[in-house]
């Protein structure tokens, strides 16, 4: 669980940034909060918070004048600046001083979420790092290379996120390529090995378990008992590339499953509302994607655009309504989604072969 500081002079924004997000689900918990930048700064150095969100402009001390404070004072505090201000100076400013964001008020949950999520998954990754370098550190300090832990450290944690990304390929050579590094750094014990391995998997369960089922997870977990049965670095490195495999294997295939979910979600949706006023922007909202992602997933997972969907649903629709002699063909075109006759007509004529005049004829 992480600890959180909010600092704005606004109560009532205060209070929004609170409610807005539920932060346990993020394990994170809002600690303090402050009016302006000198009343956080001494709320900072009393609870030491992982993650401080402020607001730019405050009296007394501003935000910017808070978080050069806080980097001299509380160097590896997460910093998100927030603002109603659009100024480029205030965002060069931010950067300089190297706060995880900037976002402009009013924001959404979804944003503020992401960003909040940034600054945990470099908050974790720093954990991660520190845990790995004390452990290995502690107990194997005698026959390990000081200089060549950083490489290690770094491609343990590079490894164990890549076990939900579908890249096989790499994920294979980026294994490879660990145990030659420590293969050339002369680190290759097997009590060595056993605290890395572990790690690693221990650290790749963790990245993949929100996408994988509960009986792969346990599996994994429980293969690291068998370490103490292998006789050789290569049986290591064999070994643990099988599970970082299966970890892989089994993520990607939930991946997929969740894709044609979401796919099949969009479709209804569709075919529900089809005759109204549709856009991606909204589509995608409603399967809370965002619509550059959401075109993507559909287009690799049906071979047709959404904009061809929803008119293949239309048309569809509008050559049962064109069955009825009674229905003008403007009533149809407004009754399937389209205000303007002349482009349903040109639209029906492209994909149907005819215009629905002469589709309406060819049914007597």
């Amino acid at each position: 669980m992480y600890t959180m500081l909010l600092v704005d002079d606004d109560y009532i924004s205060r209070e929004g940034l609170r409610d807005l997000i539920d932060w346990d689900s993020l394990e994170i918990e809002i600690i303090g909060e402050a009016e302006d930048g000198a009343e956080a700064l001494l709320a900072a150095r009393e609870l030491k918070p992982d993650i401080v969100i402020t607001d730019v402009v405050m009296p007394v001390m501003d935000g910017m004048q808070l978080v050069e404070q806080l980097r001299q004072e509380h160097s590896e505090v997460m910093v998100i600046m927030i603002s109603a201000h659009q100024d480029i100076q205030y965002v060069k400013a931010s950067m300089k001083l190297e706060a995880i964001d900037y976002i402009l008020k009013p924001f959404n949950r979804e944003e503020l979420k992401q960003v909040v999520s940034k600054a945990v998954a470099k908050l974790d990754k720093e954990k991660a790092e520190k845990q790995l370098k004390d452990e290995i550190s502690h107990y194997y300090s005698d026959s390990i290379s000081s200089a060549g832990l950083p490489v290690i450290v770094e491609n343990v944690e590079k490894i164990a996120s890549m076990c939900s990304t579908g890249q096989t390929e790499v994920l294979t050579a980026e294994v490879r390529g660990l145990f030659a590094v420590i293969r050339e750094l002369n680190m290759a014990s097997m009590l060595f090995l056993t605290a890395m391995c572990s790690e690693l998997l221990i650290k790749a369960v963790k990245s993949a378990s929100a996408h994988i089922e509960a009986q792969i997870v346990q599996e994994v977990k429980a293969s690291i008992q068998q370490f103490r049965h292998l006789r050789s670095p290569q049986e290591m490195e064999t070994f643990v590339l099988d599970k970082l495999l299966l970890l892989e294997q089994a993520s990607n295939d939930s991946r997929h499953s969740k894709s044609r979910r979401i796919i099949r979600d969009v479709e209804g949706i569709i075919q529900k509302t089809f005759h109204q006023n549709l856009t991606i922007q909204q589509l995608a909202a409603d399967v809370f994607l965002s619509p550059g992602h959401l075109q993507t997933l559909f287009k690799k997972e049906t071979g047709q655009t959404i904009n061809d969907y929803i008119t293949f649903v239309r048309l569809e629709k509008a050559q049962q309504l064109l069955q009825e002699p009674a229905i003008k063909i403007y009533e149809v075109a407004n009754q399937v989604g389209y205000q303007d006759t002349y482009y349903f007509t040109k639209i029906f004529k492209k994909m149907v072969g005819v215009n629905p005049m002469e589709y309406r004829e060819r049914l007597r």
